[in-house]
């Protein structure tokens, strides 16, 4: 059970998740039975749930707060920061409309309860639900609201069925963004415009992700800038985190996007891994990437990093750590071997460029 029954309703505007939908229409107790079915129903999907609400009698505040069987309930109110940390991980979050008003509503009327009217729920509804007793009230409501779909069925199935296409639609697109801004001091020259493939490495990379992301974007350091501004860039907005700088500015940016992160070493990348990376992601956890057969090391710069890396990796950052693959060893990701290990190949010294010309010159 997630919390008791209110005794007051009391709508709030907040947004704490960027795929969060408010339900409402049936009772507290009807939702949360509602919860814990999506919950057993759903076993690789993080739902969370959230509520709060004030006693009439008191100033007894009851925060409910439940994400990956982490069930909190507290007597003291969060702030908004606190509440979408929480829900940071998860990829839908389900409120209690009841007591508070999500970016989207949805709509139970299964007859059980008395109908209240609430415009403002009714604005962001998109979708309600209804049955025999239900439907010509579903109608009417229908005709204030044009973009609501109306779905015939009130019970547990049929409401998981939508959230379960619900979540699908929400995979999302993703950005590809080239990491530009180290010093190349190894190799004694800038490697992102080095020639491997008849135009400057950057390019190349450019070209690579251009047919497979919906953007992609170069990311440099203020000072290297005009070398890349023919093309969308990024500039570190943090500085001094090597190769974390680029990606946590880009997320920053970006914001609510997937990121698909390419260093400018990679030389033999091409499109068959950038492929099998883009159909292996997982939107559920904060990254996929590779595990290099070689090195037996995670691949932090051929990774697809999900928006809700972002909190994870600021998190990390403030508690001293600097180093992307240690971020990615410590949290919830999706590994894949690659099935040409060889693409994964950085190049960092000119005695190895030259071994790297040659190969590609025999294929």
């Amino acid at each position: 059970m997630i919390s008791k029954d209110h005794k007051h309703h009391q709508p709030t505007l907040h947004q704490f998740h960027k795929n969060e939908i408010g339900i409402w229409g049936i009772g507290c107790t009807a939702l949360n039975k509602l919860y814990e079915h999506f919950k057993t129903s759903n076993p690789t999907t993080k739902i969370g749930y959230y509520d709060i609400k004030h006693e009439v009698e008191s100033d007894v505040i009851d925060v409910s707060l439940c994400c990956k069987n982490i069930e909190l309930h507290l007597n003291q109110n969060l702030t908004e920061p606190q509440i979408k940390l929480f829900f940071n991980d998860a990829d839908l979050l389900i409120i209690n409309g009841n007591h508070h008003s999500a970016s989207k509503m949805m709509l139970i009327l299964d007859g059980k309860k008395e109908f209240k009217p609430n415009e403002i729920h009714l604005e962001k509804t998109v979708a309600i639900f209804y049955n025999a007793q239900t439907k010509a009230h579903a109608a009417d409501l229908k005709i204030k609201g044009k973009n609501i779909e109306l779905i015939e069925g009130t019970t547990l199935n049929t409401i998981d069925n939508y959230f379960k296409k619900l979540i699908a639609k929400q995979k999302g697109s993703i950005n590809g963004l080239i990491l530009t801004g180290g010093e190349s001091s190894r190799m004694k020259q800038n490697k992102s415009l080095l020639v491997y493939h008849q135009q400057a490495q950057w390019l190349h990379l450019y070209d690579l992700l251009e047919g497979v992301c919906e953007k992609s974007f170069v990311s440099c350091t203020e000072k290297n800038a005009e070398l890349f501004n023919q093309k969308p860039i990024i500039i570190d907005s943090l500085i001094g985190y090597g190769p974390l700088s680029g990606i946590i500015s880009a997320l920053l940016q970006l914001k609510n996007q997937a990121l698909l992160v390419l260093a400018c070493d990679l030389p033999l990348i091409n499109a068959e891994t950038i492929n099998q990376l883009i159909e292996a992601r997982d939107p559920s956890k904060m990254a996929t990437t590779f595990l290099n057969p070689e090195s037996k090391f995670l691949e932090p710069l051929i990774t697809i990093y999900e928006p809700k890396a972002l909190a994870i990796m600021l998190t990390m950052l403030s508690q001293g750590h600097t180093c992307p693959r240690k971020m990615l060893v410590q949290n919830d990701i999706k590994i894949i071997e690659p099935k040409n290990p060889m693409t994964l190949k950085n190049i960092n010294f000119p005695e190895e460029r030259e071994i790297v010309m040659v190969m590609i010159k025999k294929f």
